[in-house]
């Protein structure tokens, strides 16, 4: 009998180990209106907290440093939202952006979102944004496949993530997510030529609508897609974009206007595919622009900053325990996005 002790005690911590383990937790996810073009989720008692990839702490208004707020969301099993979950969580005193009841802070921070979710939950520290064009997406926090209906038998569409980016540190102080161009950013398969040698730092940011390039990015990058697109659709610029194009004049397809393509090429041999659902943002009934800006920020910048724009409808996973970004090609162009999860309880 004293033999079997270290047996039972071993399934008795198996027991006990597997029980804590919970289930990720789903939130809708809405863009705001074009004086914002801000992402929420009703975390808040059903209000929302802004989405916010560079934000190190959950805020809210309040009196004093930090509060404890009760926050909620819907565990899941990858394809429905399964029951309500409650949880307390810490967060900072702020100002909350317009529209919102504070923000959602999803940077690399012990005090972000994902990472209290992770530590409540016993789930992993990742999560995976599905930012919507328009209508309503949707983000899981702590890993688990990811599912769009319909059909009810496609695959999880986490099968079609890229292998995982390396994420690098920190830059300049912000605690967002940065990774490194190699190889340099490339319009139509011709690489641009940036002064300099070296990789490019390039950033995510779920609140600059449009992709932001530094000074010295930015001009060779839209006299090459200038060059690529050629002259005969062009019209009058637009603020805040530099080239816009009679949109009557170039063709729809899934995966939006055919224009020349955007390749961001990352660490690894992996790009950051732009086409034009995500690089022509439709500013009237007639016209489109090039969806890329200069950036206006002195001192330490990142090359290239990709904006909201940019990333919706595509599944984009940041995964804080691996240190890896990946992300899935342009939904559309495979007939569905990220307003297709299936918001209906399951059972």
């Amino acid at each position: 009998m004293l033999q079997s002790k270290p047996v039972l005690v071993l399934l008795l911590l198996a027991a006990s180990t597997v029980a804590t383990v919970g289930k990720p937790l789903l939130t809708k996810v809405t863009k705001g209106g074009a004086s914002t073009a801000l992402y929420t989720a009703p975390l808040s008692a059903g209000r929302p907290l802004v989405f916010d990839l560079s934000a190190p702490a959950i805020t809210t208004p309040c009196s004093g440093q930090t509060t404890t707020v009760t926050l909620s969301a819907n565990s899941t099993d990858g394809s429905n939202p399964l029951s309500p979950v409650s949880f307390a969580a810490t967060a900072t005193c702020a100002a909350a952006p317009s529209g919102s009841v504070g923000v959602a802070g999803l940077a690399r921070s012990g005090s972000s979102f994902p990472a209290q979710v992770s530590s409540t939950q016993k789930v992993s520290n990742s999560f995976a944004l599905c930012l919507p064009s328009d209508g309503v997406g949707a983000a899981i926090f702590g890993g688990g496949p990811f599912f769009l209906a319909p059909p009810a038998d496609r695959p999880a569409i986490t099968t079609l993530l890229s292998d995982g980016v390396p994420l690098r540190q920190p830059f300049a102080g912000n605690p967002g997510y940065f990774v490194s161009a190699t190889n340099g950013i490339a319009i139509d398969g011709t690489r641009v030529a940036v002064s300099g040698s070296g990789a490019l730092v390039v950033g995510l940011s779920s609140t600059t609508p449009y992709a932001q390039l530094r000074s010295d990015v930015y001009r060779p990058f839209i006299t090459a897609f200038d060059r690529a697109m050629g002259s005969s659709a062009k019209v009058a610029a637009v603020a805040p974009f530099e080239l816009c194009y009679d949109s009557s004049k170039l063709s729809p397809t899934l995966s939006g206007y055919s224009v020349p393509q955007v390749d961001v090429m990352l660490e690894g041999g992996t790009n950051f595919t732009v086409v034009g659902g995500n690089s022509m943002a439709q500013v009237n009934s007639g016209t489109a622009c090039f969806a890329f800006v200069q950036s206006g920020s002195t001192g330490a910048t990142p090359a290239v900053v990709i904006g909201g724009f940019q990333m919706e409808n595509k599944l984009v996973v940041l995964d804080n325990d691996k240190k890896t970004l990946s992300f899935t090609p342009y939904l559309p162009a495979r007939g569905f996005s990220c307003s297709n999860f299936n918001f209906t309880r399951a059972g």
